[in-house]
């Protein structure tokens, strides 16, 4: 099973960088527009990329 992002809901800030640097789509705010989700986890392609660009650290890769 290839790592997918975890995202930490106390430690995401909502500021949408990973969401604009996630290139498959995968990652989206979620309805409150406050914190980002793993919306299409089918269509993450495990990069890291999110985790990377992450200002908070909010973000883990985990499997």
């Amino acid at each position: 099973m290839a790592a997918k992002p975890k995202i930490d809901p106390d430690l995401c800030t909502g500021c949408v960088i990973c969401v604009d640097t996630c290139s498959t789509g995968s990652l989206e705010m979620n309805e409150d527009e406050t914190l980002a989700v793993l919306a299409h986890p089918d269509d993450c392609d495990s990069c890291g990329d999110c985790e990377e660009a992450c200002p908070a650290e909010a973000i883990e890769m985990v499997e």
